[in-house]
Parts: C-alpha cells; sequence; structure tokens
C-alpha cells in the first residue's frame, strides 16, 4: 500500500495529538462514558451525531441563506466537495438556521425523490438531496418541483463531482425552461473551513468536543504540529486524529498506523467489534469481523433479511438469529448509501477498498447471485471508490471488478446500464472492455430514442478510449444522426446533448488522425454552444469550455496560430469559472489548458511562456496532492511543457529537473498502460534529450534521443497518421547531437529521414511547412560538413524560401528561423566559393537576429553570435579585414554574457576568442553554421 504525504503526516499528528492529551492532567469523568461511543468509536465521526460544534464556513453559509432568501419562486443549488470536506454537516447547520425563520426542511429519502416534491407542505421549502450524483429519481423529482406551489421552493443538491449525471438533467427534467440564469447555481467547498481556521484549531476543538463525549478531562492546550501543506487534510481526518487521541487517552489500546488516522481509527473499530461478537457469542476472527463490516457497507444489512445475507455470504454457518442482532446492532450511521456499519461513509469506503481489495475470494463471496437492487447499490459505491480513493493503487481495479459482476446480476436492466454510466468521472479514461460490453448492452436494452441516443455515445466513447477507433467512429456517427432527429423537435432541451455527441465525434476523428474532419466537427460543437438561450448559459458554459479545449488543440497542431489564440483566449476564463464551481472535475482541464498554452508562447512570447508553464505545474501537484495516481499523468505534461518554457529562453539548466520528473512519472505510467502513455514517454524523451544535447552531455543525450525515436517508430507502425510528425522531430533531434557529437555519417541518414517524412506531410496538406524548413536547413549544414559543399545549397535555399512566406505572414513566430536559415544559406555559399553571394543572406541574418536580441536578449543572443561570427568568416574570404576584426570582437562579447557555468556556452566562448584570434592572424576562417 502507497503512503501518502498527507497520511504519513497525519499519522504524525495522531502521534503529537495522543502525546499532547497524555500529558494534560486528564482524569475520568463522575458519570460513564456513553457506552454506543466507546463500543463503535467511529460514531464520534458521524455528522448526523454533530458531536464536534459547527465551525468555520461562514462565507458558504452566508451565501445559501442570500440563495435561499431572494424572490425566485423555485430555485436550486448543487454544492460540490469531497468525502470528508462537510457537505452534509453544513447542510444541517444551514437547514436548522432555516427552520428557525420558519421554513420547512425537507429531507429526501433515496428512491422517493419525486413522491417527497409531490407531498410538499405549504410555505417556504428546502428540501435537501444528499449525494445526488447517485439518485436517478432525480429529474422525475424535479418535473414534480415544476409545479406552481404556494411559497418558495428551494432544492439543495449535495454531490462529490458534477458528472455525467448533472448534464443529463438538462434534457431529462422539464423543470429548465421555467428558470432564468441564475436560478440554478453550483459552488465548491474549499477544504479549509474558514481562512482563519488553521488545522490545528479543527483538532483541538474536536479533541475538546471527543473528550467531552466520552468523558475524559479535554482541558488540554498544548500546540501540537500542524501538517506541512496546511489547509491541505479533509476535516474527517483530523477528526479521526483527534478521536484517536482521546481514545488512547481514555485507555483504549490505539496502535500506530502510517496509513492515516481513518485506517487508525478503523483498527479501534475492528477491536469493538470484534469485542461486541463475542459478547453475542459469535466465534469470529478479527478477519471474519471486518470482513463481515466491509461487507455490509457495500451491500447494505440495515434489516434482519439485508444482515442474515451479509453473514450467509462472508461467514456461513454462524448462528443467524446472533449474528443478525450483533450486525444490526452495529449500525452507527445513516449515511449517503444508507446505513453502514462503519459509520461515516468516507470510513466505509476505506474499509471496503482495504478488505475487499486484498480478497478476490471476499469480492466472489459479496457479488454472486446480486437482486437488481443490491446490485445498483454496489454499482454506486464502485463508482464512489473511482471517485475518492483512485490514489489507492488496486483500488481502480476493484471498481472496475465489482461493476463487472454487478453488470452480470443486472443483465441487460437498462436502468442499471444508465447508472454504470451516469455515475463514471468524466476525468476517467482508458476505458476497459467491460466498458464496452456493458455499453453494447446498454444500447441493446435501450426502451426509448433518448435512451438509446445516449447509450450510443456511452459505447462510442468507451470504443474510443479502448482503441477501436474505426467502430467509435461508425457508433458515434449512428448516435449523432439520432441525436439530430431528437434536437429537432426541442432544440434547447437537448443541445447539450447533442453537442456532447458532436464532441465525442470530434475527439474520436483526432485520435483516427481525421484533423480536418475533427476541426468541422469542434467549430460546429462551438457554434451550437453559441447559439443557446442566456437563461441556459451555467449549462452550455461545460460543453462550450469542452468543445474550445479540444478546438485549441486541433488549430494549433494544424497550423491556425491565430485562430488557436482566439479560442485558448476565450476557455481560459471560462475554465477558471468551472473550477471555482467544481475544482476536482475541471482542475485537469484548466491545468492542460494553461501548460498547452505555454507550449505555444515558447515560440511567439517565450519570455511569457515560463509563468504560465509554473501555474500549470502548482495546479497539477495540489490535483496530485488530493489523488496521485488520477493525476500523475496530468503533473508529468505540465513539468514537460515547463522545462520546455525554459529551454526556449536558453535556459537549459533550470529546465533539466522538471523534465527528468516528468521522465520518471511517463515512465511508471507507461509500464502500467503503454497503450496511454508511450507517446507521452517519448515526448518527455525527446525533450530531455534536446536539452541534454546543447548543455554538451552527448553520450546520455543520444541515449535518450535513440529512446524516443525507438517509441516512435513503434507509435508510427500503430497509427501513422497521428505520429508520423513526432517521429520526425526525433530523427531531427538525434541528427542533430550526433551531428555535435562528430558523427556525422550516423546523423545524415536521420535528418534525410526526417525531411522524407514533413514533405510528405505537406504534399498530404497538414500544416508544419516550419518544420520541414528546419529540417532542410539542417540537411543542408550536414552536407556541409560532409564535405559535400554543392549538395548543401538546395535545401538551404528551400528552406529560406519556405520560411520566407511564414515570416511574412507571422513574424513573431518565424523571424528567428528565417534568420536560421539564412545563416546556414550563407554558410553553404561560402564552401561553395561563392562568398559575394554569401554576403546577402548572412547580413540579413545578422540584422534580423540583431533586431530579435533587441527585444528578448536571453532568447535571442545566441543566434547574434551564430550570425557574427558567420559574417566575420565572409568579410575574411572577401578580404574585409576591420569589419571582420570589429565583427570577431561584438562575438567574443556576446559569447561573454552568455556564460552561465554549463559546458556549450563555455565551448562557445572558447570558439569565439578562437576566430578572434584568427582574424587578428588574418588566417582563413572555415564558416560554418552554429546551431
Amino acid at each position: 500500500m502507497v503512503v501518502s504525504d498527507v497520511s504519513t503526516r497525519l499519522a504524525a499528528a495522531v502521534r503529537a495529538a495522543r502525546t499532547a492529551v497524555s500529558r494534560g492532567p486528564l482524569s475520568a469523568a463522575a458519570d460513564a462514558p456513553p457506552p454506543d461511543d466507546i463500543r463503535r468509536p467511529t460514531a464520534l465521526l458521524d455528522p448526523a451525531r454533530a458531536v464536534v460544534p459547527f465551525q468555520g464556513r461562514r462565507q458558504e453559509l452566508d451565501e445559501l441563506h442570500a440563495w435561499a432568501e431572494s424572490a425566485a419562486p423555485i430555485s436550486l443549488r448543487l454544492v460540490i466537495g469531497a468525502a470528508g470536506f462537510g457537505k452534509t454537516r453544513l447542510a444541517q447547520e444551514f437547514g436548522n438556521q432555516l427552520a428557525d425563520s420558519g421554513w420547512t426542511v425537507v429531507p429526501v429519502p433515496r428512491g422517493r425523490e419525486a413522491a417527497t416534491l409531490r407531498a410538499r407542505p405549504q410555505g417556504d421549502v428546502l428540501f435537501v438531496v444528499d449525494n445526488a450524483a447517485t439518485r436517478l429519481g432525480l429529474g422525475a423529482m424535479l418535473d414534480a418541483a415544476a409545479r406552481p406551489a404556494r411559497g418558495r421552493t428551494r432544492v439543495l443538491l449535495l454531490a462529490r463531482v458534477a458528472g455525467e449525471w448533472l448534464r443529463r438533467l438538462r434534457w431529462g427534467s422539464t423543470l429548465w425552461p421555467q428558470l432564468e440564469y441564475g436560478d440554478a447555481t453550483q459552488t465548491a467547498l474549499e477544504l479549509p473551513l474558514a481562512p482563519d481556521l488553521s488545522d490545528a484549531d479543527v483538532l483541538y476543538a474536536a479533541i475538546a468536543a471527543f473528550a467531552e463525549r466520552l468523558g475524559v478531562d479535554g482541558s488540554v492546550r498544548t500546540v501540537l504540529p500542524v501538517p506541512t501543506q496546511e489547509g491541505a487534510t479533509r476535516v474527517v481526518d483530523l477528526h479521526a486524529a483527534a478521536a484517536l487521541a482521546v481514545l488512547a487517552a481514555d485507555g483504549v489500546l490505539v496502535l500506530e498506523d502510517e496509513s492515516g488516522p481513518v485506517r487508525g481509527l478503523l483498527n479501534v473499530a475492528a477491536d469493538s467489534w470484534a469485542r461486541s461478537a463475542r459478547e453475542e457469542g459469535l466465534e469470529l476472527t478479527l478477519d471474519e469481523v471486518q470482513d463481515v463490516v466491509a461487507a455490509a457497507c457495500l451491500l447494505g444489512a440495515d434489516d434482519t433479511a439485508s444482515a442474515r445475507d451479509v453473514l450467509r455470504r462472508v461467514v456461513p454457518g454462524v448462528p443467524w438469529r446472533a449474528g443478525v442482532r450483533w450486525l444490526l446492532g452495529l449500525q452507527d450511521s445513516v449515511v449517503e448509501l444508507g446505513s453502514s456499519a462503519a459509520g461515516h461513509d468516507r470510513v466505509a469506503d476505506v474499509l471496503i477498498a482495504d478488505r475487499l481489495g486484498r480478497s478476490v475470494g471476499l469480492v466472489g463471496s459479496c457479488t454472486w447471485g446480486l437482486s437488481r437492487k443490491v446490485a445498483l447499490r454496489v454499482v454506486r459505491v464502485a463508482r464512489r471508490l473511482e471517485v475518492e480513493l483512485a490514489e489507492i493503487p488496486g483500488v481502480v481495479a476493484l471498481a472496475s471488478e465489482l461493476l463487472r459482476r454487478a453488470a452480470d446480476s443486472c443483465g441487460d436492466d437498462p436502468r442499471a446500464m444508465r447508472t454504470m454510466f451516469l455515475l463514471k468521472p468524466r476525468s476517467l479514461k482508458d476505458a476497459t472492455s467491460d466498458d464496452v460490453d456493458r455499453g453494447e448492452l446498454a444500447v441493446a436494452a435501450a426502451r426509448d430514442a433518448v435512451g438509446r441516443a445516449e447509450a450510443l455515445v456511452d459505447l462510442g466513447v468507451s470504443l474510443k478510449d479502448s482503441g477501436r477507433l474505426a467502430e467509435a467512429l461508425d457508433t458515434l456517427e449512428t448516435a449523432i444522426v439520432a441525436w439530430r432527429r431528437i434536437a429537432a423537435g426541442d432544440p434547447d432541451r437537448y443541445r447539450t446533448a447533442l453537442v456532447s455527441a458532436v464532441h465525442a465525434l470530434g475527439t474520436a476523428n483526432w485520435d483516427a488522425g481525421l484533423a480536418q474532419e475533427a476541426l468541422a466537427l469542434q467549430l460546429e460543437a462551438v457554434e451550437l454552444c453559441r447559439a443557446g438561450p442566456a437563461r441556459d448559459r451555467s449549462w452550455i458554459e461545460a460543453e462550450l469550455a469542452r468543445a474550445l479545449i479540444n478546438l485549441a488543440v486541433t488549430q494549433y497542431e494544424m497550423g491556425y496560430v491565430r485562430e488557436y489564440e482566439a479560442a485558448v483566449t476565450e476557455v481560459i476564463p471560462i475554465l477558471r469559472t468551472l473550477v471555482a464551481r467544481d475544482p476536482r472535475q475541471w482542475g485537469v482541464s484548466l491545468a492542460l489548458t494553461l501548460s498547452n498554452r505555454s507550449v505555444a508562447l515558447t515560440e511567439s512570447r517565450p519570455e511569457e511562456a515560463p509563468a504560465m508553464a509554473q501555474e500549470a505545474v502548482d495546479l497539477s501537484r495540489r490535483l496530485v496532492l488530493q489523488a496521485p495516481e488520477r493525476h500523475r499523468y496530468q503533473l508529468a505534461h505540465a513539468l514537460t511543457n515547463l522545462g520546455n518554457a525554459y529551454a526556449a529562453l536558453g535556459r537549459d539548466v533550470e529546465a533539466i529537473d522538471p523534465v527528468v520528473e516528468a521522465v520518471a512519472i511517463r515512465r511508471d505510467l507507461a509500464r502500467e498502460n503503454p497503450a496511454a502513455n508511450t507517446w507521452q514517454l517519448s515526448y518527455a524523451l525527446a525533450s530531455l534529450g534536446a536539452m541534454r544535447s546543447r548543455l554538451g552531455d552527448l553520450d546520455e543525450a543520444i541515449a535518450i534521443e535513440r529512446e524516443a525515436v525507438l517509441l516512435r517508430r513503434r507509435l508510427v507502425r500503430e497509427n501513422p497518421a497521428r505520429f508520423r510528425r513526432m517521429l520526425a522531430a526525433s530523427l531531427s533531434n538525434l541528427s542533430v547531437t550526433y551531428s555535435r557529437a562528430g558523427e556525422l555519417d550516423e546523423a545524415l541518414p536521420l535528418e534525410q529521414e526526417a525531411v522524407a517524412i514533413r514533405r510528405g506531410l505537406a504534399e498530404d496538406g497538414h500544416p508544419g511547412e516550419q518544420y520541414l524548413a528546419r529540417s532542410l536547413s539542417n540537411l543542408g549544414v550536414l552536407y556541409s560538413e560532409l564535405g559535400r559543399a554543392e549538395d548543401a545549397v538546395a535545401p538551404t535555399e528551400e528552406a529560406v524560401a519556405l520560411l520566407r512566406v511564414l515570416a511574412a505572414d507571422d513574424p513573431g513566430r518565424f523571424e528567428a528561423d528565417l534568420a536560421d536559415a539564412l545563416l546556414n544559406l550563407g554558410a553553404a555559399l561560402i564552401d561553395v566559393g561563392r562568398s559575394q553571394d554569401a554576403v546577402g543572406p548572412t547580413a540579413e541574418a545578422v540584422r534580423v537576429r540583431r533586431d530579435l536580441a533587441g527585444r528578448g536578449p536571453d532568447v535571442h543572443l545566441p543566434g547574434l553570435a551564430a550570425a557574427l561570427s558567420n559574417l566575420v568568416s565572409v568579410h575574411l574570404d572577401l578580404g574585409l579585414r576591420d569589419s571582420a576584426a570589429e565583427h570577431a570582437q561584438e562575438v567574443v562579447d556576446v559569447r561573454r554574457r552568455l556564460v552561465d557555468g554549463s559546458y556549450a556556452h563555455e565551448q562557445d566562448l572558447l570558439r569565439a576568442l578562437d576566430l578572434q584570434a584568427r582574424v587578428r592572424r588574418s588566417g582563413v576562417v572555415d564558416g560554418r553554421a552554429v546551431r
């Protein structure tokens, strides 16, 4: 089991809290502690019991009151937050305050959503729907809420993440045409309870409350160490740490558990469960007791029949009456999925993941022959584990196995099939064959046109994520035809569904290498969003963001830079708004967009790129802190682009560390899932190899870049349309490094192959003339270095011609490349004895580089020095000794400015000094392009 930094810090906090309590004047109270809390310690964390006084959340309460007191006849609010952030407790406090002011507060039971709304009492009413994401009756409930009523109606929805279930409400309920923009709002709970409330404050308050509850003198006020990442710890974990400290002070045996306080509390609870089992005459081992409770949390055990079923599955043969009496006596809490013997739902999640994750046999015994009702509960638990505990190794695999077995029990029940897809977190990728099988069952089982269209999109996306692109394209095209037909009758209601289908087909086309088709679909998705009514903005913003993100990537890759700039400029503010509503779902999208934006800036405004790339890294690290396994991919991507942003400024020394970290992460990910992560590993390796090459670590650079080439050759065999361009880049990089190492015979065929690939891409209509021009220019230099001077002129002239066109259209991006090509052309002309012809391109290269260096010296001074060096050569060949000496001195001055301790810059300075000495001796200088 991997232990996160947060868990380690919390374990230390538990030990410190335990020590603090034990040192104080703690003595047993006169009255015996309530037996329930000693026998079932996880009950201390039950939000319904409210053992710890409500803390913080003042801003959230004020916002909720403003929402409730508005004049709108009906209004909805969705509150997003991970398990243990305090959603349920906030709703309870808010409900109590509203009730005190005359409102009727109605918790909505599972399975009774629509009936509860139809039985609405008179006056102002607040309906509270906990764990809204798992409520299949939510659409019918909102239909009922649309009926006129005497008094204001407020519906408070609580959920961990806003995923497919929320998006579907737009066409799954008839309520929305009655609402104006702002009548349905969404917000996310931040992890700290309040800006001025530290983790230590929360620990102290919980220690005092638990000590009072257990009859222990809790007056100790010793300073406790706070986790180094202040405000990054869930409230439930801090409360678990406090509970362990107070239980230890009361004489309960509390063992060290470095996995965190929740597991530590589960260890204490397991002892109490085992003790109560013995008191009922049950001869169960500690492992058997924990397995029974975990099965009860998974399957539900809130009546005699369900409790008996759990016992029969896990410990057959025990006296069932005594067993049922014992198991029902453990029901500490009515949590989001029903009663749980483990108490708080996060505690139940951890127990399920721990016990079932280590025992295939227990998974099997818990999931054979399930009723459809229980199978749906298993689906909900499995999806919850994916959202909350994906960072724990093995949990995603466990969730997938639970889903597969639950699907077997459900057969072709369309309700069950829909549940499995609706609850899937939209951030999860890499669908399995099980997802495809479930999708095919859902399509076959669909009973109406809307259900079939939904199922077709789900199936198409699963096929795409599984790499079955041809089948995915056919399925998604069928889905779009179905959605177009449905949307024609009610375009506003079904707009977001159609947009999502168009978006999915566009993504599949892009993955299949069909760039033009992808672009057309992405543009259609954007226009569909823009045509929506203003009242639907909260729905449309999410779909517009997804469409703009993919559109921006496509436009950038296809060379439509101005269009890319417009799309990414539009989407970043939208993403910031969406992150404020739901950071766990949209944080990744914002981080990716910022990171990709930094890549584009390296070519146009490189000085702006590092700040944006660093913001993406910082955001990715925050995401990893909450779910390392889920967000390592994003962090590696952001780190690679941060390194490239530094490299674009010539700061290769600073660039190395983030890219080395990215390569290490990518290697792990590629081992776990080669199909999804090999290309990203090759991308990070290509970046690292280029940096090592520029720093003069040539042997290491060659090894890294050869690995990148091998990986990309394999990728091209699998998908040439998508990966040929990347292979050409790696071939060219490796060729440059071989050239620097003096291995010209190795370098030449690699650059020739890169030119052939890039010329083929251009002939096929793919953008990228700048890359072809770079390879042509490099090829000319290689011919020159190999003594094939006549062969060098043609490719360098072609490179200059291509780049003149590009630089005229977009000078900010292509002037530097044009200067390099002009420099190489001048060198080639010198080599064939055409020194007079070389003056023009070489002097032009100097002028361009001097202008660029004036605007961005860190980036362009090396290029200016190289251009000046070649100008010295031309002037010497023409006998212009004075001007040659003047330019040689400038070369030395520039190279001195660039020395930063790196090998490459030191060598450049030595070459500049040698050039100056040779000019002073009026020797012949062999002009060469400096790359």
